[in-house]
């Protein structure tokens, strides 16, 4: 398979891939190309204050605090928790890998993250917010992560290859027996739970008779990996990867989600009762990068303006759900999160 340009862009939604938060007092994101720096805001992006040196940034759902990732001074990225109402951060994690698998629990007590060298196997871990007491999954190649609703357990994407797409679904009871597989084939990535028990994740499809690789379609499923059935009949082009999950409604009728490929990724609004799609950017290069879903389902933070190569202007924004005018909340912004 080629390796497409668009899925770093790609990849920086799936480290978003949790149960949306209500859209509150808390809003992080990220200024600076060269020297990134994270900042926290009120939810509509007045009373800024910057966190320090760092990208990447994810608010608990309860918006009392921001995980963000900063390079340390031995030059590996390291994963930092910051409480918002006392201004502190202090290291979690060291190394962080594969930033863009990432999580936190509805309940905002733990948060799922991967740590491991450059190369081979990686450790999936869930970590306590406060006691920072660590739990070990799994370890292999991981490609999405995501909490129940009672934040109780978790289900990831997981590869023992280093093809990251050769993955099944895995669920894992906290601090219970070994993981559970829900899929099979090696053909499943990208999993998110939703609000009411189910299951949405990507089913890579027609591997062997597209050119350049299979293409992703969403499926459903239930948390016991039965009652499958597939969600979308998107029509993926021969350089695209096609959608991946972000983040569901409080009611689990509406599911944003982001397609990407080569020199292409923007966020596209599907109905899970009738399987409709809405892109969201009239920009098929690199329109609107979708990070949140407000539980109403009536409201998506993202960016715009990051584009490929050449020169950013990005900006973190709303839209409409159907689509619309889009609400310009941190000129200069990108990599959005909301909490609270």
């Amino acid at each position: 398979m080629i390796r497409l340009k668009g899925l770093a862009a790609l990849l920086t939604v799936a480290a978003l891939l949790a149960l949306p938060a209500a859209a509150g007092a808390t809003l992080s994101y990220t200024k600076g190309i060269q020297k990134p720096r994270a900042y926290v805001a009120e939810d509509n992006g007045t009373g800024a204050r910057q966190i320090g040196p760092g990208r990447n940034s994810h608010v608990s759902p309860n918006g009392e605090w921001v995980a963000y990732e900063r390079e340390s001074s031995s030059g590996t990225s390291e994963l930092r928790l910051y409480q918002v109402d006392i201004h502190k951060g202090e290291r979690l994690l060291n190394p962080w890998a594969e930033s863009f698998v990432f999580a936190w629990s509805p309940d905002s007590t733990k948060l799922a993250a991967i740590t491991g060298g450059v190369r081979g196997k990686r450790t999936l871990l869930v970590i306590e917010a406060k006691s920072m007491r660590r739990e070990k999954v799994a370890t292999g190649y991981f490609n999405g992560v995501s909490f129940s609703p009672e934040s109780d357990e978790i289900v990831y994407g997981v590869s023992q290859t280093e093809d990251t797409l050769k993955s099944d679904v895995f669920r894992y009871k906290l601090g219970g027996a070994a993981p559970k597989a829900l899929t099979k084939g090696k053909v499943s990535a990208y999993p998110l739970w939703g609000p009411k028990g189910q299951i949405a994740f990507a089913r890579q499809l027609g591997g062997k008779q597209r050119k350049y690789g299979p293409a992703n379609q969403l499926f459903v499923m239930n948390d016991e990996g039965q009652q499958v059935s597939q969600l979308t009949h998107t029509k993926v082009n021969p350089l695209a990867q096609g959608l991946i999950p972000v983040a569901w409604s409080s009611n689990g009728a509406r599911l944003l989600t982001q397609f990407g490929g080569q020199d292409q990724s923007y966020a596209v609004a599907v109905s899970t009762i009738t399987g409709a799609e809405k892109k969201l950017s009239k920009n098929p290069e690199m329109g609107l990068l979708g990070a949140a879903l407000s539980p109403d389902g009536a409201t998506i933070l993202g960016t715009v303006g990051l584009g490929f190569g050449g020169n950013p202007h990005p900006k973190v924004v709303t839209v409409p759900w159907g689509g619309g005018p889009e609400k310009v909340l941190v000129p200069g912004g990108y990599e959005p999160s909301w909490g609270g």
